[in-house]
């Protein structure tokens, strides 16, 4: 078995590892967008570094568009293979890839108005609604914690990952040339103690790890005092400041929790 990284690598976005089994199978982990960086971005989501139509198959992490955003251009391109993801992430993944490529058409629509204006070449989105809605038959929904065989060699099991609804760590067990190795792939992990989610579960055993990184260096503050902070930051800038308080927060996520919080400090 080898793993080549296509994403998620020396940066926190775009989230593509593949998994090489045997000769002619590949397990594609994770197919996300990269966000963010700036005119790299565009250049990065348009090269592979491999065949999607050779990819045999696709296991989701969760629905975050950096692990999940390059689903139709994926299936666009060539593959037409299951995509293995947990109900929850199901749902979100539907909602969050339509309303990517509803922004995507959006901006390329500004664009073109401009470009045409110069006489230059018009653009295309990365992918359209239509293409993104061409996804959804090919998700399979897998429960957590309940082993879900792929085929005669490989085997996978979600646990919790906590992070958003329905994010899990990725299980394998891989049978290659009569020896059976386990590999997991934490995807990103949430906090214990979160104020909605419930904490990450303790996975199986495995000989290789794959592990998000993003803060593996910095200790977080503790979460209890969430409230009285916010509650700071709302009397100091709104009501001493008279300004207005911006919050940069994911639509999933971290969104559910500022607006949590709130209607916490409201009752």
């Amino acid at each position: 078995m080898k793993i080549s990284f296509h994403g998620a690598a020396r940066t926190v976005t775009g989230s593509k590892h593949l998994l090489h089994i045997n000769p002619d199978k590949k397990i594609l982990l994770d197919c996300g967008m990269f966000q963010g960086l700036g005119k790299q971005t565009l250049e990065l989501n348009s090269q592979w570094g491999f065949d999607p139509a050779l990819v045999n198959y696709v296991i989701i992490s969760h629905a975050h568009i950096d692990h999940v955003g390059l689903l139709p251009k994926l299936v666009k391109d060539g593959y037409n293979g299951p995509i293995y993801c947990t109900p929850q992430t199901e749902e979100l993944a539907k909602l969050l890839l339509l309303d990517s490529a509803r922004i995507q058409e959006s901006d390329v629509h500004h664009v073109n108005k401009i470009r045409t204006r110069q006489g230059r070449q018009t653009e295309e989105p990365l992918y359209t609604q239509e293409d993104a809605q061409n996804v959804f038959p090919l998700f399979r929904v897998v429960p957590y914690s309940e082993p879900y065989r792929i085929d005669d060699s490989v085997e996978l099991t979600y646990t919790g990952a906590g992070h958003i609804l329905g994010a899990a760590a990725v299980n394998l067990k891989i049978k290659e040339q009569g020896r059976e190795v386990r590999l997991t792939f934490s995807g990103d992990l949430g906090r214990y103690n979160d104020l909605i989610l419930r904490s990450p579960e303790v996975f199986p055993q495995a000989d290789y790890i794959l592990i998000e990184s993003t803060y593996g260096n910095k200790l977080h503050d503790a979460l209890l005092p969430s409230t009285q902070r916010l509650l700071d930051f709302i009397v100091d800038t709104c009501l001493k400041k008279k300004g207005k308080l911006i919050i940069p927060a994911f639509s999933v996520g971290r969104t559910q929790e500022v607006l949590y919080l709130l209607n916490r400090l409201e009752t």
